[in-house]
């Protein structure tokens, strides 16, 4: 058993302790390599824009990325067709799950498709702000204030002249905000929105009085690829004199006596429509011109001055970053260390709580700067790539990477960015999802595969084991349970959340097969694929997991959201009664992956030592909670100790994160997850330090292959998972049990996070506390008026608050 309930009341008052506010990351030196920006680069951004500022003293520059600028799909070819066929397939499943039934394995090969016309995300361009100046040696620093969101750089030349360039992107007036001050009058500038990785044929620069500009499109076509603009424009245009170098597209600011400040707005977009992407509009995803809304967007903020924009910015920002706080001890003076330098000389061996305290902050910051209400989500490098092919496109793999995208959001405050992300999947998954489940599955409701872009490609791409993924769109839902049961929105979930579970479990019901090969009675998925491991099969863990604690919330949300249809009701609970729930044992007392027997299992697929970078199996531990939860339906490993043993032996098996086939970031971080729900300190500790030591660079972002690129950022925003999963343990779904809920604080914190506190803490219900610990690690005291909810540390001890 994890921990006893004791008739034991502790109270204790916090400690005294000199803490660590883990909130700026700096450099003495300027990041100039444009081919290694992404390893050197602060990055910053409002949702739908992202900034990364780079350059030399004198000659600044920030690459700039709209959430939606994309080359392919309906905009590079006219057969687009989101990856679904011309005809329907699904007349092939009966064959396939036959085969497979008599076989074990077998394969897909009728449904599979193809990548074509796919696309990739890709750069808009570069604001570049020169100005003659030599810098005075030593003067020089850089820095990303997480607590205002704003990048400085700061120098002085060498007659004296004193310069600091701010950055900000605010989401009220969805521009960034460049400020270059001086304590002299400030030299002549030249300002220029610019890509230089395309041609003149696909990319102009313009300018006028007071603005300049870009306008671009991804191809020429036919058919027509995506138009982007984007404006800068001078706040208080009408006080400050420029001229326009037509040729060059070129904005100069001229040396004007006693002009010691200077502001510009650039804003951005593109002729995407989201709301385009369905059979009425012909999957154009095509709306409007961009150049009326960013014209109006910038005229807008231009017109209010500096200080005004600063505040907007920062009322809405700080109100996101400080609904949570972590404070961790720094008994190694680490904020006076210059950032790049923590990271270089961190190790797994020792760690450094500052270091750890900063990454959370980080992530934090990159959601809020990647993700809003009126953005697209969150993409595989957040909203920042410098390329025109991204890696892997930057798009949304469905198969872990979304999902720990948006790991830190519900319990830190951030719930409300995620408005995104479900507009995101009701326009774009939900339309091409439909014809998709009814073309490759003669199915209703709708369904997705593992990779999408933003043009609705729901279809299977050409690799079974990757592709071969429908189980994409219910891994998702629990982001939108979880939401419901953080927030408790009854209107949300009415309106916005059920409907999207519905569809998605009204696909699975119509495909669950009776197990054929085993005969046990059992309801499984055939054909299935563990994501990107293993063979084509039946019953995978993975999907069994995922369908189990989807129904299970079904029969809680149905009636909540007064789901008008009994018999579908009765429906789901009929087949959760006689589901396979995902879990069984290996020859070796590990969670089995697949459902397949011995010896061919234990020898060939589940065999012991797999080091393979997911951890599918595992899925119900974590992020998910069929396995853990003792809410009703569901396993109860939380308090189980052969659910423990199995999952515990399952994660030595499977390695520390760096095997043969991969050393990423991701995969330690949620091997660290898991272990902080396992309350092994030791072990979850240890992965998380692993993770830093191993994979981030000297700027705070994860690379995928060890410290080399490609960035991919889900790491970032896993690692305040992770950071989570050891402060508490929140599995008791709302709804699902008695009056009483228990949440366990300080599950794994480490003794060197000792005498630490954190506070706004989100747990299920709708409420939230804030605690602190001893020097040991151990839960002290507790601060929150959360009915029905029993607070217990590790080892069952109550705390009250």
């Amino acid at each position: 058993m994890m921990y006893r309930f004791i008739n034991l009341i502790i109270t204790l008052a916090p400690l005294a302790t000199v803490l660590c506010n883990a909130k700026v990351l700096w450099s003495s030196t300027s990041a100039t390599n444009y081919s290694n920006i992404i390893r050197e680069a602060y990055l910053l951004g409002n949702g739908r824009l992202g900034a990364m500022p780079f350059g030399s003293p004198g000659n600044e520059k920030i690459v700039l990325n709209v959430d939606s600028l994309w080359a392919g799909g309906p905009f590079g070819a006219t057969n687009y067709t989101g990856g679904n066929p011309s005809e329907e397939k699904y007349t092939y499943l009966s064959g396939i799950r036959d085969w497979i039934f008599q076989n074990t394995t077998g394969n897909v090969s009728q449904l599979l498709g193809k990548s074509d016309g796919y696309g990739s995300y890709q750069v808009m361009g570069n604001l570049s702000v020169l100005h003659n100046a030599t810098m005075m040696p030593g003067t020089y620093r850089r820095q990303l204030d997480l607590d205002t969101g704003i990048h400085t750089t700061v120098f002085s030349d060498v007659v004296g002249n004193a310069f600091t360039a701010s950055i900000l992107c605010s989401y009220p007036d969805q521009v960034c905000i460049y400020q270059l001050d001086s304590n002299g009058t400030l030299p002549e500038l030249s300002i220029r929105l610019e890509n230089q990785l395309v041609n003149s044929t696909l990319a102009n620069s313009t300018c006028g009085h007071g603005y300049t500009g870009l306008t671009g499109i991804t191809q020429v076509g036919p058919p027509e690829g995506m138009r982007y603009e984007g404006v800068v424009r001078i706040v208080g245009a009408g006080n400050i004199s420029t001229r326009c170098d037509e040729e060059r597209g070129l904005m100069v600011v001229p040396r004007t006596s006693g002009l010691r400040s200077l502001s510009i707005v650039v804003g951005a977009g593109t002729n995407y429509d989201q709301t385009k992407g369905n059979a009425a509009s012909n999957f154009s995803f095509r709306g409007d011109d961009p150049a009326e809304y960013v014209q109006s967007v910038t005229s807008e903020a231009a017109s209010h001055s500096s200080s005004q924009l600063r505040q907007r910015h920062l009322n809405d920002y700080q109100r996101l970053s400080s609904a949570f706080t972590l404070d961790l001890p720094d008994s190694d003076n680490s904020s006076n260390v210059e950032t790049s330098v923590l990271f270089g000389r961190y190790d797994s061996n020792n760690g450094d709580p500052y270091v750890e305290s900063l990454l959370l902050d980080y992530s934090r910051h990159l959601l809020i700067s990647s993700s809003r209400d009126n953005s697209l989500p969150a993409n595989l490098q957040g909203r920042w790539s410098p390329d025109l092919a991204a890696a892997w496109s930057a798009d949304y793999h469905a198969n872990i990477n979304l999902q720990m995208n948006y790991w830190g959001a519900e319990q830190t405050g951030l719930g409300e960015i995620q408005h995104g992300l479900w507009r995101y999947m009701q326009d774009t998954w939900v339309p091409r999802g439909t014809e998709t489940a009814k073309l490759l599955y003669g199915a209703p409701g709708w369904v997705t595969h593992d990779e999408m872009n933003v043009f609705g490609h729901t279809g299977m791409k050409e690799d079974a084991q990757w592709a071969n993924y429908p189980a994409s769109a219910a891994w998702m839902m629990q982001h939108v349970t979880d939401h419901f049961s953080y927030s408790q929105n009854m209107t949300w979930l009415k309106e916005t959340g059920y409907p999207l579970l519905k569809g998605v479990t009204q696909f699975w019901l119509s495909q669950l097969q009776e197990d054929r090969y085993w005969n046990d009675g059992t309801l499984v998925v055939n054909p299935c694929n563990s994501p990107e491991h293993g063979p084509t099969t039946f019953g995978c863990t993975h999907y069994q997991q995922l369908l189990h604690q989807l129904f299970a919330n079904m029969l809680v949300l149905g009636p909540l959201a007064s789901e008008p249809d009994s018999a579908f009701i009765t429906n789901i609970s009929i087949t959760l009664s006689r589901l396979d729930k995902g879990f069984h044992l290996t020859s070796w007392d590990g969670v089995k992956e697949w459902k397949l027997p011995d010896p061919e299992d234990s020898q060939v697929y589940d065999f012991q030592n797999d080091t393979h970078r997911h951890l599918s199996h595992l899925w119900g531990w974590y992020p998910g909670l069929s396995l853990s939860s003792p809410s009703a339906s569901f396993l109860s490993g939380y308090t189980n100790r052969t659910i423990q043993d199995a999952v515990a032996t399952s994660l030595y098996s499977r390695g520390i994160g760096n095997g043969p086939d991969a050393n990423s970031g991701w995969e330690k971080v949620w091997r660290s997850a898991c272990w902080a729900r396992l309350n092994n300190t030791e072990r979850a500790y240890f992965e998380l330090k692993y993770a830093i030591e191993q994979n981030f660079v000297g700027n705070g972002l994860s690379m995928y292959s060890g410290k080399n690129p490609p960035f991919q950022i889900d790491a970032n925003f896993g690692f305040a998972g992770t950071v989570l999963s050891m402060l508490v343990v929140d599995v008791e779904e709302v709804g699902m049990g008695g009056d009483e809920r228990t949440v366990v604080l300080g599950p794994a914190i480490p003794k060197e996070w000792g005498n630490g506190s954190v506070k706004g803490f989100r747990i299920r219900g709708g409420g939230a506390v804030s605690f602190g610990w001893d020097a040991d690690g151990k839960v002290s005291w507790v601060k929150g008026d959360n009915e029905g909810v029993r607070f217990v540390d590790k080892d069952g001890k109550e705390i009250v608050a």
